[in-house]
């Protein structure tokens, strides 16, 4: 029998010295760190989430810093690193431990336990912080700047949270070729800091991610502002961004499955500028993209919800004295105050899955343009995912930003990625017609779409959402929305078009008594029955509606006659005031005498419709 001789099994194969800190519990965590320097030779041992495999496939809440500008890393910070006739210093990077799933590619989710503990080493006391298997902090008992950081690379990833443009930069200088450029680069001894956090309550296990997206926001939020739709997918704090990022969620998720698998119904991920990503500090827009995030946050902020925290916000998420969110929004509005805490921020996640979302999601999936559009976009991907795995590659990279071909096929892939952006192209063109193919066509749904519910007492969403689709697609078809045919290019000046065909009332506050009351009208005029259950509106929606609709045409018409009537009216003043008024009224209720007869029409039209097809 073969003798082995005894080997020494070591729980962590990396380390790091430095010096160890902590700082005052919040949010019942408390944040360690290990300040330190790493050689270039170390780079390869750190990560940019973007290196973790299929990071681009984690949730939208968990977006952060998967995109490198490499145009600002080509043209800023590579060429400032490479100057020898530059003095070089950067603040250090932020860097921390993400302990991994056993397949290596996912992080834990719940936030595990720290032990605290004393041990003897090196003929010395040590103080510890260990993380089970995954990573541990001792330093010298009473000398926290005598500290080290182990880690096992198999469980643990050192991952940047902040700087990683530099850090890309760096590794791409450490890599050049061209060692004369480098002058004594091999030298450098990186700054770094490496924060840990650890549970101070026994109770609180928050998510990994959560955590680390948090300590992400305030660092760029404090120094350098992350983008908008970057911002509303991090945070935790508001409402309607919770709200945004559920929703999205679903198209994400729904896309990550295989597609024998997938919701066919489910709007892509391609609909959405979900990513918000940037060059040079520009925004580059996703060629499939419809909606950004930036606008579905505005949807629910401004037509559907009501701003965080308000009452109507409250009403409309049905949140009652009794519901465990009712303390968040008392707090917040005694406070004056508008954020969300991690529990809070759970609990509203799990109350918007329950019907919101679903309702929200039927009525885009199931609106004509976009139900066909998505068809086409389906289509389109069965097609190119059987072509080769470039084809593949291109789409992967067209849903997610990134794809996994080699160096060598990227010239490959971004050739089929300039063929998938000109089908693309004519396909949007086929389905979206103005005003559709721009913000104000949907932001009018939007607002009829959460108006007509308070209207009608709050019904369940998922009722009223089917109710208010099958109206509106029946509008959509008889061209009640179509700016070049009629009866929509006939209605629609002045609330939607000028005498110029100029776009007007698009503005997020603008719609609500233009273009939102519009397709309110036009909704609930063409609605089967309500249920009776519902509430009766009172005044009726026809006539709410049409009252708002005759001042902002009016305004509309004043700005048409106004130029026309100044020739008769010389000397302006109030002479030429009161001949506009008049003319504009005029006109605005011709306007709107129009807009009524069409209306009777479709009531005419209704009962013909149910006379032919008898009772039942």
């Amino acid at each position: 029998m073969a003798v082995h001789p005894p080997t020494r099994r070591r729980t962590y194969n990396h380390e790091l010295y430095g010096v160890y800190g902590e700082f005052g519990a919040g949010a019942d965590l408390r944040a360690f760190y290990l300040q330190s320097t790493i050689l270039p030779s170390d780079l390869h041992r750190v990560s940019l989430i973007s290196d973790i495999s299929g990071s681009e496939r984690w949730p939208v809440r968990d977006l952060f810093q998967r995109d490198v500008d490499n145009e600002r890393v080509t043209e800023g910070i590579l060429p400032y690193l490479q100057d020898q006739g530059k003095v070089k210093f950067f603040n250090p990077l932020t860097l921390t431990v993400l302990p991994m799933a056993d397949d290596g590619d996912a992080v834990l989710t719940e936030m595990q336990h720290v032990s605290e503990s004393q041990i003897r080493q090196d003929e010395r006391e040590w103080d510890c912080l260990t993380r089970g298997p995954y990573f541990r902090v001792r330093w010298i008992k009473g000398h926290p700047e005598y500290a080290v950081l182990e880690w096992n690379d198999q469980r643990t990833r050192l991952v940047a949270i902040d700087g990683q443009h530099r850090l890309s930069a760096l590794k791409r200088y450490e890599h050049d070729q061209d060692a004369a450029t480098r002058g004594d680069f091999q030298k450098w001894r990186i700054p770094i800091v490496v924060v840990c956090f650890r549970a101070t309550s026994s109770t609180t296990q928050p998510r990994v991610l959560d955590v680390v997206r948090n300590i992400f926001v305030y660092i760029n939020t404090e120094a350098k502002k992350v983008n908008d739709a970057r911002a509303i997918l991090l945070t935790d704090d508001s409402v309607n961004a919770v709200c945004t990022q559920e929703f999205l969620q679903r198209s994400h998720s729904n896309d990550l499955l295989p597609p024998s698998e997938r919701d066919e119904n489910l709007l892509p991920l391609l609909f959405f500028d979900w990513r918000g990503e940037e060059r040079s500090g520009q925004r580059i827009h996703a060629p499939a993209a419809m909606k950004s995030v930036e606008e579905i946050r505005d949807w629910f902020q401004y037509y559907i919800l009501g701003d965080d925290f308000s009452d109507d916000q409250k009403r409309n998420l049905g949140i009652d004295p009794t519901h465990p969110l009712q303390q968040s929004f008392h707090v917040n509005k005694t406070n004056q105050t508008k954020k969300l805490d991690y529990l809070a921020s759970e609990q509203l996640r799990e109350l918007v899955n329950q019907e919101l979302m679903s309702a929200v999601s039927y009525v885009l999936q199931n609106f004509f343009p976009c139900k066909h559009y998505t068809k086409d976009l389906r289509a389109l991907e069965d097609r190119y995912w059987q072509q080769s795995d470039l084809a593949r590659h291109a789409f992967h990279e067209l849903r997610f930003g990134t794809n996994p071909a080699m160096d060598a096929n990227k010239g490959d892939v971004e050739r089929v990625l300039e063929e998938l952006r000109t089908e693309i192209g004519k396909m949007r063109a086929t389905h979206f017609h103005a005003p559709f193919d721009i913000d104000i066509g949907m932001r009018g749904i939007m607002f009829a779409f959460g108006d007509l519910r308070s209207r009608f007492g709050y019904p369940s969403w998922m009722e009223y959402a089917k109710w208010f689709t099958d109206a509106l697609n029946q509008a959509y078809e008889n061209k009640w929305f179509h700016l070049n045919k009629r009866p929509g290019s006939q209605h629609l000046r002045q609330v939607a078009v000028d005498h110029n065909d100029s776009i007007i009332n698009y503005r997020l506050n603008s719609v609500e008594d233009a273009i939102g009351a519009y397709t309110g009208l036009i909704v609930s005029s063409h609605c089967r029955r309500n249920p009776a259950n519902w509430q009766t509106p009172e005044p009726s929606p026809r006539e709410f509606y049409l009252e708002e609709l005759e001042g902002t045409i009016r305004r509309g018409y004043k700005k048409q006659v106004r130029p026309q009537l100044r020739e008769q009216y010389p000397n302006g003043g109030k002479e030429l005031t009161n001949a506009v008024n008049r003319e504009a009224t005029k006109l605005a209720e011709r306007h709107i005498r129009r807009l009524e007869q069409a209306l009777n029409q479709i009531d005419l039209d209704a009962n013909s419709t149910a006379e032919a097809n008898g009772p039942g």
